[in-house]
């Protein structure tokens, strides 16, 4: 049997104990279906390295715990900045909350370069696929999907260092 098929069969047999191992930790059925995705997608990745296919259950449970804890810890960590945003920002009318969160945007696209900027701007303000921006460009498409998740990786990180930072002013 080659590593599709066997793959497939340990899919098939093994979805609902991933599922439910996922969701005993998120209680979210749509995060605990990405969860489950994300660990058969490792589990895929690395199917060569599991030795023993004995193993296969306790493998992918494990596998799956630690990718529901992790997506839980991440949406804690954005509940409790968008908490603390609202909340640092609800004495605040909308005009200034808008300007506001203009200067914050402009700042963290600032904070990239040129290139990541002009990307990011041409996909979400002026509507490019990544088809055209990568025929714009004379790139691969996959060229393009890769700098413009790293462009948004770096934004979440700048965001992320820069709300703690206004949290934390505007808190004294």
């Amino acid at each position: 049997m080659s590593n599709v098929e066997s793959f497939q069969v340990m899919y098939s047999r093994y979805f609902k104990q991933v599922y439910a191992s996922a969701f005993s930790v998120i209680k979210d059925r749509e995060l605990a279906q990405d969860a489950v995705q994300e660990t058969f997608l490792k589990a895929y990745r690395h199917f060569d390295s599991l030795e023993q296919h004995d193993h296969q259950e306790a493998w992918l449970k494990t596998i799956s715990r630690n990718v529901a804890i992790d997506m839980y810890r991440k949406r804690c960590r954005e509940m409790n900045i968008y908490g603390a945003l609202r909340e640092a920002y609800k004495d605040e009318t909308d005009v200034e909350r808008t300007i506001v969160d203009q200067d914050f945007l402009h700042g963290l696209l600032s904070s990239l370069e040129l290139v990541n900027r002009q990307e990011l701007l041409l996909v979400y303000e002026y509507g490019l696929t990544y088809e055209q921006l990568a025929d714009y460009q004379q790139t691969s498409i996959s060229a393009v999907k890769s700098r413009i998740h790293r462009a948004k990786q770096k934004l979440r990180g700048v965001a992320l260092r820069g709300s703690a930072g206004t949290l934390y002013l505007s808190a004294k």
